[in-house]
């Protein structure tokens, strides 16, 4: 244990977190996505720019489909070789279909946390069982069940092949609201993780709501076991807490992760979740950590010699994370899907804005379970494609054998949008339901899988992707 703590010490440097060290400076737009309670105008309010914060990005000369971003959409070869894209609003059109621009501009840098944050864990195993995923899935507390088209929060919804209801203390929660969704159809090639098929669904946690002011944006995911739902049964669940782990003087100890949680992928072992102003964070499913429920407290008491987690029995730790880098462009990850279908594999990235259509959509290639570096003597990351999505109110997005579909919130009224679309088609418009959020596909199933968010009103559902 000695020799441990001496290489945590000499690894985590003056602050004893390089995860938080490395982070860039605060950019336009830092502030998290917020949805309204009410669901009559789901919309998220405009994140504010702030002067001087960073340059002004470059306005293209002229619209994005003769500018010098475009024309160098497959020439850039330094990162300095495009402007960045301004707020080319003007120039774009609603439901005109993805408007390409350089993608090089745009980079991750791996923070290299990964050898550092498994000696943690490691650490932390000394006092606590590392239960991994299977010993969530072995261990389910609530229960949701499963309902059909009748209801009527899904009646717009076309091809709806499966769904659920969440149990009554998180369907009705205003305290907590869901985001992400991925699932063992991400994870793995044959769409199961531990044999089950599992939909995992991110939330935040809003303490306007709840009170409880030290735990604004910590953030869960929920494992539910969906096996059963085809045929009508029932779907069990579990919450999980997101942490951190991290020195405390000579102990390892575990403090919540403080994010939106927008978007998830869930890839491999990792699951990738969206940090809006930052970038990527990434947790591992196989050291999920076992801890006290005895205490609605989050870490190491000295008194009792015991780790919780707000009352979770569970907590999946942050081991890696890929941030924006200085030198690039900016972007928010306002969510994350993955997609399979590519080659490679990569993580799609995306902007949410409530008013203009000048959100961002990236693509990140994969190697394996990790981001593909593009220069791997910095860890860092190239965008392979960006484009503008030329629609507003974008929650999710996500790439399947190169169409892209679009949940999108306020559309009409308090109703969402879910838009088919490609580069340089104009969008097609499908019903979809008030307060979506984020998309998955089940690559075995061929189901586009999504959920809406507000409180009284939350659903998780698959639609059959084939009857678009």
């Amino acid at each position: 244990m000695g020799l441990m703590l001496s290489l945590l010490t000499s690894c985590a440097g003056d602050e004893g977190d390089p995860l938080m060290i490395e982070e860039p400076a605060p950019r336009p737009g830092d502030a998290e996505e917020e949805a309204p309670e009410v669901p009559t105008v789901p919309e998220e309010p405009e994140e504010p720019e702030v002067p001087g914060e960073e340059p002004a990005p470059e306005e293209p000369s002229s619209s994005p489909t003769g500018g010098v971003g475009v024309a160098d959409v497959n020439l850039c070869v330094e990162l300095k070789s495009a402007a960045c894209p301004g707020d080319a609003d003007a120039h774009l059109t609603r439901h005109g279909g993805l408007r390409p621009w350089a993608p090089c501009r745009f980079e991750l840098v791996d923070q290299d946390t990964w050898e550092l944050q498994s000696i943690r864990v490691a650490a932390l195993g000394k006092d606590l069982p590392i239960v991994g995923i299977e010993g969530v899935l072995g261990d389910f507390d609530r229960l949701a069940s499963a309902v059909d088209g009748g209801v009527s929060h899904l009646s717009e919804v076309a091809g709806l092949d499966r769904a659920f209801r969440w149990q009554d203390v998180d369907f009705h929660d205003g305290a907590w609201m869901p985001q992400g969704i991925s699932g063992s159809f991400d994870a793995s090639e044959d769409g199961l993780v531990a044999g089950r098929e599992v939909v995992a669904v991110s939330w935040y946690h809003k303490s306007s709501v709840s009170g409880l002011k030290d735990r604004e944006e910590v953030a869960r995911i929920s494992f539910v076991d969906v096996s059963a739902l085809g045929e009508g049964g029932a779907a069990p669940y579990r919450h999980v807490l997101l942490v951190e782990p991290y020195l405390d003087g000579d102990r390892i100890d575990l403090r919540a992760t403080k994010v939106h949680a927008g978007g998830i992928a869930w890839v491999g072992r990792y699951l990738y979740v969206a940090d809006t102003a930052k970038g990527l964070r990434v947790y591992d499913t196989s050291q999920i950590l076992e801890v006290s429920t005895a205490q609605d407290r989050i870490g190491y008491d000295a008194q009792t010699g015991e780790y919780h987690a707000y009352g979770y029995k569970y907590a999946l730790p942050q081991v890696g994370a890929y941030l924006l880098s200085s030198e690039s462009c900016w972007i928010r990850s306002s969510f994350v899907a993955l997609d399979a279908t590519s080659s490679p594999p990569s993580l799609i990235t995306g902007e949410f804005h409530d008013h203009d259509v000048a959100g961002k959509l990236a693509r990140w290639p994969l190697a394996g379970e990790r981001l593909l570096a593009s220069d791997p003597a910095r860890g860092a990351t190239a965008a392979s494609e960006l484009f503008f999505a030329q629609e507003s109110d974008v929650q999710g997005a996500l790439s399947v054998g190169g169409e892209w579909w679009l949940s999108c919130s306020a559309q009409s009224g308090a109703a969402g949008r879910l838009y088919q679309t490609s580069a340089g088609a104009p969008s097609v418009s499908h019903g979809w339901v008030v307060g979506p959020e984020d998309l998955m596909y089940d690559r075995v199933g061929g189901r586009l899988w999504s959920q809406n968010e507000f409180a009284g009103k939350r659903f998780v559902f698959g639609v059959d992707l084939a009857g678009y």
